[in-house]
């Protein structure tokens, strides 16, 4: 009982750092996109 205990703990320590990891990474993404998104608004506006 006490391994599942601690193994359902180290599954709930990774899922949160994995969490994490992808919502660094997801924000990462949306800012370069943005930046993309602005550069070509801009670009479409002075042609």
């Amino acid at each position: 009982m006490l391994l599942l205990l601690l193994l359902l703990a180290a599954l709930v320590a990774a899922g949160v750092v994995l969490a994490v990891v992808v919502i660094k990474w997801l924000f990462i993404l949306a800012l370069v996109a943005a930046l993309c998104w602005v550069i070509v608004f801009f670009a479409r506006r002075t042609a």
